[in-house]
């Protein structure tokens, strides 16, 4: 279930969470040329819930889940939730 590539020109990943209840999944943007060396533009967290929904978007659906995740408006300090 561990994801760590790139997906539709952002760099993902996604593993368990610690505590065993959450999969974390991380979307990254980087200007096209831009060293990954460098801070990415923006970088954006959402947790889903672990169960068999949770785990069928990520493996399954990984693609809409990026865009959905790059459409997002997270403010700073704030944990997001998906429950599927």
């Amino acid at each position: 279930m561990e994801i760590d590539k790139w997906i539709a020109g952002y760099k993902v990943r996604s593993f368990p969470w610690i505590d065993g209840k959450l999969i974390y999944f991380n979307v990254q943007y980087f200007r096209s040329g831009q060293s990954i060396e460098q801070p990415p533009v923006w970088d954006k967290t959402v947790y889903i819930t672990d169960n068999e929904a949770g785990q069928r978007i990520v493996n399954e659906l990984t693609h809409s889940l990026v865009e959905h995740v790059a459409q997002m408006q997270i403010a700073d300090g704030y944990k997001v939730v998906l429950t599927a």
